[in-house]
């Protein structure tokens, strides 16, 4: 079973999200800050990690340049779950390195579990 940190503040749409990840064979674990999510990740080293961009303590853009610094957590694919897409922010997540981004206004969490099982299928062998 995938584990998947899902980095939310907003308690509301990560509660979903981890129950749609559960549903969908995964196991998640939620943090609901960006020092927490760092922290969570090097503790844990997921599969993969969702994260928000907006978030308390320290913004996802941070955290994913964090992430990547460490060699112990560069690898780990990243999906950006946002709602800003302007081209500047959406350069920044791609130069910090994040594996692909996602609009969650245009997206059900259906669309974003299923891009979780794609990157997944593409970084990590599945079972």
């Amino acid at each position: 079973m995938a584990k998947i940190l899902l980095a939310e503040d907003d308690k509301l749409i990560s509660g979903s999200l981890c129950d749609a990840l559960k549903a969908g064979g995964f196991e998640p674990t939620a943090a609901y800050d960006g020092e927490e999510a760092v922290a969570k990740v090097k503790e844990m080293i997921p599969d993969l990690v969702l994260l928000d961009i907006m978030m308390p303590k320290l913004d996802g853009i941070s955290v994913l340049w964090e992430l990547k610094a460490d060699p112990n957590t560069a690898k780990i694919p990243v999906i950006v779950l946002t709602n800003i897409g302007d081209v500047d922010t959406i350069s920044k997540i791609v130069e910090a390195g994040a594996t692909d981004y996602l609009l969650k206004s245009d997206q059900s969490v259906d669309e974003i579990i299923q891009k979780v099982k794609d990157v997944l299928q593409r970084t990590v062998k599945l079972g």
